[in-house]
């Protein structure tokens, strides 16, 4: 498995212990880590064999010390980028200069491009021998916040090597029908980000326990990075006009945003109302989940593949039996909607927000049904569901 990640996506650990149950040996090869993490023993990271390129490895370097400084999504990180592309990298030979060697090392039966960086390194890496390629695309990858130069040569790059894939996988099926109509075909795969839920977590009043909340407090939680592009801002700004006082917003997760959001909370009127909690490793994450009344996704479709995500933190509320407060996004609304398991509306200015959060926590018995729904689309929208489908596409290759 090839992932441009540093920190390796759930999704993709998901699939390697499923994988491996299933009687394959599964290899994750990634970008460098950043220095003091926790890896899993499965990952070996580029760089790490003789012969690494060097011109590659200091971009990658360079990438990740500015990146401690700037917001993932931001403009100027945005602008970085685009100039990187253009006039310091070329898109596919990067990818493929950085990874080739590392990944030789590692001849496989099958290679899996997770995300569309890796799709060349998987072709050319499968070619040489005769392997396998799976694609499986965590997103629209093309259509992101790029410039119509980037999207070009990124669309440019998929429609050369997808058809020489022997699966195609993606995470939803707005976004596999896009795909399908987008290079002709006719099977793409769906397999949702969904959480492991064998075991429900206990409820706590964790969060009323470490922010000394009153007992009658409702906690509204965002949980993942802080970064630009999230329309974190206005969910921040949203709290000072909720009508109703007793909700209490906590942003569960780092990032380079938290300052700002912290100074954003206190000049808005909001900061009484907004509490901050330090990221956490992923197995200890749904227990926090748990104590929530709500999780929040404010997303916007600032491009189409935001249009389209379904992003890691809906499942995670699910496998909480945590109830759902999102953006009218079409695949997240196919979810809440149809499995009658929270409140969708427009996020699109604080007012809006905040009127929706008063919607939400109106004392009109919703909620309690909401919990009702959600415990019970937990048993169905879980990995438990997912792993099979993923197991029989495997199976079907040999």
């Amino acid at each position: 498995m090839l992932t441009p990640d540093r920190q390796i996506d759930r999704r993709i650990l998901l699939e390697a212990d499923t994988l491996e149950a299933a009687g394959w040996r599964v290899t994750i090869i990634g970008m460098p880590l950043d220095a003091d993490a926790v890896d899993d023993p499965r990952v070996v990271r580029v760089g790490t064999t003789a012969g690494a390129v060097s011109r590659e490895n200091r971009v990658a370097d360079a990438y990740r010390l500015i990146r401690r400084h700037l917001p993932m999504n931001g403009r100027l990180m945005r602008l970085m980028k685009r100039l990187a592309w253009r006039y310091v990298v070329d898109q596919e030979s990067f990818y493929m200069r950085l990874f080739l060697d590392t990944a030789s090392a590692y001849p496989a039966d099958v290679y899996v491009a997770h995300d569309l960086p890796m799709l060349p390194v998987a072709s050319h890496l499968a070619g040489r021998s005769g392997a396998r390629v799976v694609y499986d695309s965590h997103e629209l990858y093309c259509e992101q916040e790029f410039s119509a130069t980037e999207r070009q040569r990124w669309s440019q790059i998929e429609s050369r090597y997808i058809h020489g894939c022997h699966a195609v996988i993606t995470v939803n099926p707005s976004i596999a029908a896009e795909i399908e109509k987008r290079y002709g075909l006719s099977d793409v795969h769906v397999i949702y980000n969904a959480e492991r839920t064998s075991t429900a977590p206990p409820r706590s009043r964790y969060f009323h326990e470490v922010f000394a909340l009153e007992p009658g407090r409702k906690v509204l939680l965002l949980q993942g990075g802080l970064s630009a592009g999230r329309n974190l801002e206005h969910l921040v700004e949203a709290m000072a006009q909720v009508g109703n006082q007793d909700v209490v917003l906590v942003l569960l997760g780092d990032g380079a945003l938290r300052d700002t959001l912290s100074a954003l909370a206190r000049s808005a009127g909001s900061g009484a109302r907004v509490r901050f909690h330090p990221a956490v490793a992923q197995h200890e994450l749904l227990a926090l989940t748990a104590a929530a009344d709500a999780g929040v996704i404010p997303y916007q479709a600032t491009c189409l593949n935001n249009y389209y995500c379904t992003p890691n933190k809906l499942f995670e509320f699910i496998a909480a039996g945590t109830p759902v407060l999102s953006s009218d996004l079409p695949e997240i609304t196919r979810i809440v909607r149809g499995n009658d398991i929270g409140l969708v509306g427009r996020m699109d200015s604080p007012a809006h927000i905040a009127a929706l959060i008063d919607e939400f926590f109106a004392p009109t018995g919703r909620q309690v049904e909401w919990k009702q729904n959600v415990a019970s689309a937990r048993t169905r929208i879980c990995w438990e569901e997912e792993e099979e489908k993923l197991v029989s596409i495997y199976e079907a290759l040999k």
